[in-house]
C-alpha cells in the first residue's frame, strides 16, 4: 500500500494534516529527516509525527521513514540534486546506520530495473558488434570513473587486439592524437564531468571515430557525437555515485563482446594464459 493510499484511509488531524501533505510534496527531504527535525521544520510537536506514523499503519517512525525512502528510490527522488560530495554527505548522514545496507539493496535493484527501460537488447548488440568490429579501441576515463575503464580496457584486451587506454592523469592526448576514422572511444563520464572527457570527445570528434559514452543520462555535455549513448542512473546514499549501473554496463557489454569474439577471443585466452600461468599473475 502507498503511502497516499494509506493517507485516503485514515482520519488524519489537523496537525497530521499538515506533516502528511508535507511528506507525499518532499519525500527526497522528508525520507533523511528525524521526528524532532520534522517536527521543527512545520512547527508542530513531535507526538503528532509519532501519531500520524501510528495512524497510517507503521509501528514506528523508523517504519514511516523507511516507507518514504522506499517511495523516493521509486521515483529515483533519493539522492541529492547536487553533484557536490560534501553537500550530498550532508544530506545522507541523515539516514539511520542500521538503515544504509538495505537502502543500498534496494537502490542497487533498481539500478537494474531502470538499465532495462533506458538500454535496450538491441542498443547494447549494436555497440559491442562496433566495439569488435573497430580497428583500435580506445578507453577512456577519468579521476571517478579511471578505475571503471582500466577494468574495461583490461577486461577487452583479453579477447580483442589492439585495446587501448586513455585514463592517465598526464599525457592523455599522446595516445588520443593517433584515433582514426576505424577506430572507437569508450568514454565514460559522471558527474562532475571531467575536462579531460571533453577533451578526448573533442579530439575524437575530429578524428571521426566512432564514439560510445556510458554516462548519467543522454543530455549530458559529453554525449555530442556520439553513435551509442549507454545511461545509468548515478543516484546514491552517500557522497559519491553510484556506479552499479554502470558496472552491469560493462558486464553485459563484456559477455556480448565474449560471444561475437568467438575464435578468436578463446584463441586469444588460450595464449594469454599460457605465460599468466608462468608469472601467477591472473
Amino acid at each position: 500500500m502507498t503511502l497516499e493510499e494509506r493517507g485516503y484511509a485514515a482520519k488524519l488531524t489537523k496537525n497530521e494534516k499538515i506533516i502528511y501533505e508535507f511528506v507525499l510534496r518532499n519525500k527526497d527531504k522528508a525520507c533523511f529527516m528525524t521526528s524532532t527535525a520534522l517536527a521543527r521544520e512545520l512547527g508542530v510537536g513531535d507526538t503528532s509525527v509519532i501519531r500520524l506514523s501510528r495512524t497510517l499503519g507503521f509501528s514506528s517512525f523508523t517504519e514511516f521513514r523507511k516507507a518514504i525512502q522506499a517511495e523516493a528510490l521509486s521515483t529515483g527522488n533519493l539522492g541529492s540534486l547536487s553533484h557536490v560530495p560534501y553537500e550530498k554527505k550532508q544530506k545522507a548522514d541523515a539516514i539511520a546506520l542500521t538503515e544504509i545496507p538495505s537502502l543500498v539493496r534496494q537502490n542497487f535493484m533498481r539500478k537494474a530495473e531502470l538499465d532495462f527501460a533506458n538500454n535496450t537488447d538491441g542498443k547494447y548488440q549494436e555497440t559491442a558488434k562496433m566495439i569488435v568490429t573497430a580497428e583500435k579501441k580506445y578507453i577512456a576515463g577519468f579521476r571517478n570513473t579511471a578505475g571503471l575503464a582500466d577494468y574495461f580496457a583490461t577486461i577487452l584486451s583479453h579477447v580483442l587486439p589492439n585495446v587501448r587506454r586513455v585514463n592517465h592523469k598526464d599525457g592523455f592526448e599522446d595516445e588520443a592524437i593517433d584515433m582514426g576514422e576505424k577506430d572507437i572511444l569508450i568514454l565514460f563520464s559522471l558527474p562532475r564531468y571531467s575536462q579531460n572527457a571533453a577533451i578526448v570527445l573533442e579530439i575524437a570528434q575530429e578524428a571521426h571515430c566512432h564514439i560510445v559514452v556510458l554516462t548519467d543520462k543522454i543530455t549530458a555535455p559529453i554525449t555530442a557525437g556520439a553513435a551509442k549513448v549507454i545511461v545509468n542512473d548515478i543516484e546514491s546514499v552517500s557522497f559519491a555515485n553510484s556506479i552499479s549501473g554502470m558496472v552491469l554496463s560493462m558486464e553485459i557489454l563484456i559477455s556480448l563482446i565474449s560471444k561475437i569474439s568467438g575464435q578468436q577471443g578463446r584463441e586469444r585466452l588460450k595464449t594469454l594464459d599460457k605465460y599468466m600461468a608462468k608469472t601467477g599473475l591472473y
